[in-house]
């Protein structure tokens, strides 16, 4: 099993000296989130909480994951990067494709994409995107991207996207790994394109529903027998849980971003985040 830490909700002075003591304490990578704004007043319910409310404040560090990776890759060696989730159709695919391509060259290929479709519609007024149709968006802005990133000359003709042969250069070296947030048979399916799943926290007995629906998806493609990520978070990282749900086939988790007692984006010191990390290091990563 390997882990990541997540690193959304920590302030940006913080985040080099956190990710050079995660790669000295084993993990396999951070886990960046994307949010363009936060609203004063936040009048949309956020799936994640249990009272509805956002998990952070409007002061709340927000950096952009892609200018981040390709800052904090220039002090790790091996650490590797992901979005959790980048929302894609809040963007153009041009502009997105750029981004990520532009963060794998600079960390040698230490960047997984995470994206999901979103939820707050009101961020996607401010971009002057469309919300309504963002899942369909997001699968063409996906195969786009996959294509601009090659480095090659490429064409493309979709419902949203037409554009003639051109070339977006540097290409990458290899290609990004794709997972696909979300819990949806619509997302499900999307995952199931590419390389991965990200799920948010769960409870051990949410897992094998959504293992299995992954699985029926990726057997419909006849990629079953394929490498396929799955990744999630936990409210237990007990050992026994962790073994149990590895044999449900989960192979990376999350560990939790630092909240505070009420659940909200805790401001505990940096030398408390790297205690944390290095006592859930000792206990669990070999």
């Amino acid at each position: 099993m390997k882990f990541w830490q997540v690193m959304a909700l920590v302030d940006m002075d913080q985040l080099p000296t956190l990710c050079r003591k995660a790669e000295e304490f084993g993990f396999e990578g951070m886990a960046l989130g994307d949010h363009l704004i936060t609203f004063e007043s936040q009048y949309q319910a956020y799936d994640c909480s249990k009272d509805g409310a956002v998990l952070w404040y409007p002061e709340t560090h927000w950096p952009d994951p892609w200018v981040e990776i390709g800052a904090l890759s220039q002090v790790t060696t091996r650490l590797k990067f992901m979005s959790t989730v980048y929302v894609l159709p809040m963007r153009d695919p041009f502009s997105a494709a750029k981004a990520v391509s532009t963060a794998a060259r600079l960390s040698n290929n230490r960047v997984v994409l995470g994206a999901g479709i979103g939820w707050q519609k009101s961020e996607f007024d401010l971009a002057h995107q469309p919300f309504e149709n963002r899942g369909k968006r997001t699968d063409e802005m996906l195969d786009v991207m996959v294509r601009l990133m090659s480095g090659g000359t490429v064409e493309y003709h979709g419902q949203f996207y037409d554009f003639p042969r051109l070339q977006m250069s540097p290409g990458v070296t290899a290609p990004v790994p794709i997972l696909i947030g979300g819990r949806s048979p619509a997302a499900y399916k999307r995952a199931a394109r590419f390389d991965g799943w990200i799920g948010a926290q769960y409870h051990l007995a949410e897992i094998p529903e959504i293992v299995a629906a992954l699985r029926a998806e990726r057997e419909a493609l006849g990629k079953g027998a394929d490498p396929f990520e799955i990744q999630l978070n936990l409210y237990d990282y007990g050992a026994d849980t962790l073994k149990r749900v590895e044999e449900m086939g989960v192979t990376q988790i999350h560990k939790s971003a630092w909240l505070d007692e009420n659940g909200r984006a805790s401001r505990m010191s940096l030398d408390d985040k790297i205690r944390d990390m290095e006592t859930f290091a000792n206990a669990f990563i070999q």
